[in-house]
């Protein structure tokens, strides 16, 4: 566990000097946020193709299903769907679901995609630098919970109508978790997958030597002055903040910051102050994982208390290392 006064991390990659050749690229910018895939072996013009075609399809699935921004996704049709209305998922959704289950499971419910209607209604307010009343928070207390989302057989229905679902929290890590699956069973097996700081490996770097990275502060982007670097074999990381989205709100005579990330149990937006954790980076086998339980590690009230949750669960996942940055 890693303890430091600063104001955020960045994952980069780590420079390759040594290798015979060089991984081949394939870097974009879909739905806002830059990916980057390098390819560790030598590859033909039919292969460069088969691995762009790989890397569309995956984007556009994303999109088509998981996407609350986009209006047709499967996940806004069941956004809009009355109570106790019978949904028929996808089969790619409902397998989706049966993971979301074990790491809410996981999470103790600390990690829960039903606070949507939460984050709509807070940011409505904070985007005009003010908070709801008290009143309507609690209004909206009936409808958040994963106990509302009911699954099974590849039939869905929530048993509350304003009950809805925000996946972006773990959007990015499943991605990557099913690039580095669809490139490998084509038969790649020297990968890096990244999209917006969330990133897994399989195989090893052209250089005969695992994939290397470094965690940095963002006002010092100096590898040689990292909070820790890394080599990672098949293995993935992932990082979240208070920084990547945030609100000043003037109360009284106190200012204070709220970010994007919501607690379920306080119907809260998370304070950015003094002692908080900026920043949490989790090592784990999957990128979905990483993800979510980052995102976990940063709604705890101190380091302390974070620490010894996820020792609690390194019994059950050993693979598990975090750093987490401290606002001074």
């Amino acid at each position: 566990m890693y303890r430091a006064l600063a104001l955020s991390l960045l994952i980069l990659l780590g420079s390759c000097q040594s290798s015979s050749f060089h991984p081949t690229v394939f870097t974009q910018n879909v739905m806002t946020i830059n990916y980057r895939i390098l390819v560790g072996e030598r590859l033909t013009t039919t292969q460069k193709a088969q691995i762009q075609n790989i890397i569309d399809a995956t984007f556009h699935e994303i999109d088509h299903l998981y996407n609350k921004w986009n209006p047709s996704s499967e996940l806004s049709q069941l956004n809009a769907l009355p109570a106790d209305t019978p949904y028929l998922l996808s089969k790619e959704l409902f397998r989706f679901f049966e993971h979301l289950d074990m790491l809410i499971q996981l999470s103790e419910g600390y990690f829960d995609p039903t606070v949507e209607p939460l984050q709509q209604l807070w940011k409505k307010y904070l985007v005009q630098q003010r908070i709801p009343s008290l009143e309507e928070i609690e209004a909206l207390k009936p409808c958040i919970g994963w106990h509302h989302i009911h699954f099974k057989d590849g039939i869905f229905y929530k048993d509350h109508g304003q009950t809805q679902l925000d996946l972006g929290g773990v959007a990015k890590g499943f991605c990557v978790d099913l690039l580095i699956e669809r490139l490998q069973r084509a038969n790649f097996q020297h990968l890096y997958v990244e999209w917006g700081g969330d990133m897994r490996t399989l195989g090893r770097h052209p250089a005969k030597r695992p994939w290397c990275v470094y965690i940095s502060h963002l006002d010092n982007p100096d590898p040689t002055q990292a909070i820790a670097q890394l080599e990672l074999t098949n293995r993935a990381l992932a990082t979240s903040g208070d920084y990547f989205q945030f609100w000043k709100v003037q109360l009284e005579a106190e200012e204070k910051t709220y970010c994007h990330i919501f607690n379920p149990f306080t119907l809260t937006p998370l304070e950015v102050k003094s002692g908080s954790i900026a920043s949490a980076s989790l090592l784990a086998k999957d990128c979905l994982t990483a993800d979510a339980l980052a995102k976990v590690l940063m709604l705890f009230d101190n380091v302390e208390e974070a620490q010894a949750w996820i020792e609690k669960l390194q019994e059950q996942l050993p693979e598990l290392a975090c750093w987490l940055v401290v606002r001074p």
